[in-house]
């Protein structure tokens, strides 16, 4: 029998992608750390400029960016496609894998109870109605590893205070680099190797590298912001989905490499913050515009906020996390039906409520759509229309 394999000795390691003879220069790390600094400066600005409506609407549209970035880094590949209909209670939860480590109802119980006890009001207040609304069921009895969820959590906010310092500049970058140096150390947060198994294939032996479980690392996005404040970088402790990657934890990496890593992974998770805020503006426009007319006390708002920003709501879910009648869903969903606000669907016998969002023609659209060019996306659109303006014009002259 023929056997092949690669065998490393003791003292080698692994090749790795981002392995390099030398680290990268000054220059380009300092350019990375600025850049997430302003995206950093801007995203805290434009928090201190939301109105309450606006605070809602992006608070959660915020809860769900974490919960499937959370559940998608934890090894839950179809956790997107499910998440609608297992939160209204219609389909099993996203299928675990060989990578998850725990149940998706672990995940998702563990950061709704720890987000909401946020200091920050108007996020602890979106996580409680949201944990009153949700139907997320067990696909199976809780077992000892689904208490790992919790637990992640709890270390994860432990190594935010040790990473922190008192005498840190308004800057994070050198707690990243101590909180990062803290994760390689800790044996439930540093990358696992990957388990190889022998297959026989007629007479022959083939080593097969399996993909290790995931480490918990949507843990320390959920407590990163923690970090964030006491080095005096932002003014509210808000989670970061996808900041923190196993990437950046490789063992091969430079420091100057890793800082750089964990800058752009940083500086992109703040620009999706960025983007929320955003989205939440423009919805709240929508509202004022076509549920204006409401009574201050309707409800009909606080549930087109939850349709919109987080997942469809059956009429049982707008109860419990509203404490509204029966009687009372029909009137909200009346309300909201007659403003093109929301439709009617009916999805496995059960009656659930969907987002509209009216464009300015009022048919449907998605609000996103209104800026889906950019202003150079358009002025290379125009200027490629020109070139073609002028190609047609000088062929027109020849026969």
């Amino acid at each position: 029998m023929q056997c092949f394999g690669i065998h490393y000795t003791s003292g080698m390691e692994r090749f790795h992608p981002l392995a390099a003879d030398t680290d990268v220069p000054p220059e380009e790390l300092a350019l990375a750390q600025g850049e997430c600094a302003l995206a950093l400066g801007r995203l805290d600005g434009l928090l201190a400029s939301l109105t309450d409506i606006e605070k809602r609407l992006f608070c959660v549209g915020l809860l769900r960016e974490v919960l499937l970035s959370s559940l998608a880094q934890a090894g839950f590949a179809d956790a997107e496609h499910r998440f609608n209909a297992w939160f209204a209670g219609l389909d099993r939860g996203p299928q675990e894998t060989p990578l998850t480590g725990c149940s998706a109802y672990a995940v998702v119980r563990a950061l709704l109870g720890e987000l909401s006890r946020h200091p920050w009001e108007p996020l602890a207040d979106a996580a409680q109605t949201i944990a009153l609304a949700a139907r997320f069921g067990a696909d199976r009895p809780m077992q000892a590893e689904d208490a790992l969820a919790e637990e992640a959590i709890g270390r994860a906010i432990t190594l935010m205070k040790q990473a922190g310092a008192d005498d840190e500049t308004p800057l994070p970058f050198a707690g990243l680099a101590r909180l990062h140096a803290l994760l390689r150390a800790d044996p439930r947060f540093a990358p696992l190797e990957r388990a190889v198994q022998i297959r026989s294939f007629g007479n022959r032996a083939v080593a097969i590298e399996q993909a290790a479980t995931r480490t918990p690392l949507w843990a320390v996005d959920a407590a990163l912001g923690r970090l964030l404040t006491a080095s005096g970088a932002w003014a509210r402790a808000l989670p970061c989905p996808g900041a923190v990657t196993a990437q950046t934890l490789q063992p091969q990496l430079w420091p100057g490499e890793r800082a750089m890593l964990a800058a752009r992974s940083l500086q992109r998770s703040v620009t999706r913050l960025a983007e929320l805020v955003a989205q939440a503006r423009r919805r709240a426009v929508l509202m004022r515009e076509q549920l204006g007319h409401l009574r201050s006390s309707a409800r009909a708002p606080q549930v087109w906020i939850l349709l919109a920003g987080f997942a469809p709501l059956g009429l049982d879910q707008i109860t419990w996390a509203f404490g509204i009648s029966r009687r009372g869903t029909y009137a909200i969903g009346d309300a909201l039906v007659a403003a093109r606000m929301a439709r009617r669907e009916t999805v496995k016998g059960k009656a659930l409520l969907v987002v509209e969002e009216p464009g300015r023609d009022g048919q449907p659209a998605s609000l996103d759509q209104a800026t889906a060019l950019p202003h150079a996306a358009l002025a290379e659109f125009d200027a490629a229309m020109g070139e073609i303006d002028r190609l047609l014009a000088g062929s027109s002259g020849h026969p």
